[in-house]
């Protein structure tokens, strides 16, 4: 199961706020800090939880909305996806794997994850099984290869949910070697439509496996780090990692 950060070391002058969190994430986040708080309150309360939890708390309400995704109940989906909590050293990330292979890989709490994991269960009318198999174990073996800079292609299998377009694009992705970047515009090229710029990026960041389907891997024209939705410092381990720059412990 993913882990649930604890919120027993937050400061006791926000147990109410607390409470309604740990009892109700129903009510946006920003909503229910606009009715508790005003906003300089509020930016206290985010600095104390990064400061004592070690997450803000949205990212604490994505973990557990996620969760309640994972636990749901979905009539008429027959299917069963094999679903995984992995530790790695930049955090822990979610695996869901359908009946072909590895189809969704993205660390716990980042955006976007909630409409990913939908999108994965209408596409293949599922149930989310937290269990172990072949599948998850070979992941796992592999993400620690990698990590420790000793594994540079991996032998999972995928099973791409999008568009033929995306699917297209994420192939791109993937013919990008180890330790080398592209551009956005450079990846259009090699698609054969240096015009679609724009569409690829936005193919990239539709990219729902994270590390083996590598969108970390492209930068913009001027060398300079974009989107990514695990977030930039991630991108930047994870070349630098690549690279040879650093050693996984400095992460």
């Amino acid at each position: 199961m993913i882990t649930l950060p604890s919120l027993n070391e937050l400061p006791s002058k926000w147990n109410e706020i607390r409470e309604r969190l740990e009892t109700d994430f129903s009510t946006g986040l920003e909503a229910l800090l606009h009715e508790y708080f005003t906003e300089h309150e509020a930016k206290q309360l985010e600095q104390d939880f990064i400061d004592s939890i070690g997450c803000a708390p949205e990212e604490y309400v994505r973990i557990r909305r996620t969760i309640r995704l994972l636990e749901t109940r979905y009539p008429n989906s027959p299917n069963e996806l094999t679903v995984a909590a992995l530790a790695t050293p930049l955090g822990e990330m979610l695996a869901v794997f359908g009946g072909k292979g590895l189809c969704l890989l993205e660390f716990v709490g980042q955006k976007q994850l909630e409409q990913e994991i939908t999108a994965v269960q209408k596409a293949l009318h599922g149930q989310f099984i937290f269990q172990e198999n072949e599948q998850t174990q070979l992941l796992r073996q592999e993400l620690d290869l990698y990590f420790q800079g000793r594994l540079k292609v991996f032998a999972t299998p995928l099973e791409m949910i999008g568009t033929a377009f995306q699917q297209q694009v994420w192939n791109a992705l993937l013919t990008i070697p180890y330790g080398e970047t592209r551009s956005y515009k450079e990846q259009a090229q090699q698609l054969g439509n240096p015009k679609a710029i724009r569409a690829v990026a936005a193919a990239n960041g539709q990219n729902k496996v994270s590390i083996l389907i590598p969108c970390h891997r492209v930068i913009g024209s001027d060398g300079k780090l974009t989107g990514y939705a695990g977030g930039l410092n991630r991108k930047q381990s994870l070349l630098a990692l690549e690279r040879g720059e650093v050693q996984t412990a400095l992460f």
